[in-house]
């Protein structure tokens, strides 16, 4: 029975960290804006929004199969390639495995800093953001498909080619 002098116990929404720090899935993220309207109908930030992605893969040693910026939010699907998993202090929840989910923090916080070079105020990005570990229940290939016809499904484009900010990044097949 529930203690009333106990506020109920917070159900996290997340895995465990180390399921974020693994090689073993594919991750599919759904970042969105926060307050700021449409921001990335701005050229200069939609670019160094797709530019900070690109660096994150890159520096992160990230397989980046596809991602599409809309105007007010940004998917992509990845999966970690460094087996060794470096542990960083979290404060108070002592040391974690660093994995996706700080690679993503430090992405937003990032892009947030150069949206206020471009006139832009406040946080760009909310808190969290939508993920999921890509499993049976959503096939991979259904993902990818998913995530690139994003304008289509909106009315923004016929062909997710003629989106200007989807790509195929890294190959899976």
């Amino acid at each position: 029975m529930n203690d009333p002098a106990k506020p109920p116990l917070r159900k996290s929404h997340r895995l465990s960290a180390a399921v974020y720090a693994t090689t073993d899935y594919e991750y599919h993220f759904t970042v969105c804006a926060r307050h700021q309207g449409q921001p990335f109908t701005n050229e200069q930030m939609a670019e160094s929004v797709i530019d900070s992605l690109l660096w994150t893969r890159t520096k992160r040693n990230w397989l980046l199969f596809c991602f599409c910026l809309m105007p007010d939010h940004l998917h992509f699907v990845c999966r970690l390639t460094d087996k060794e998993v470096r542990l960083i202090n979290h404060g108070v929840r002592g040391y974690q495995p660093e994995g996706i989910l700080d690679h993503l923090a430090n992405f937003k916080s990032y892009t947030t800093n150069q949206s206020w070079r471009l006139g832009f105020q406040g946080k760009l990005w909310q808190k969290g953001s939508y993920d999921r570990v890509i499993d049976l229940d959503w096939p991979f290939g259904e993902v990818v498909e998913y995530v690139l016809n994003n304008p289509v499904r909106k009315g923004l484009v016929r062909n997710w080619q003629d989106w200007k900010y989807s790509q195929i990044v890294d190959q899976w097949w």
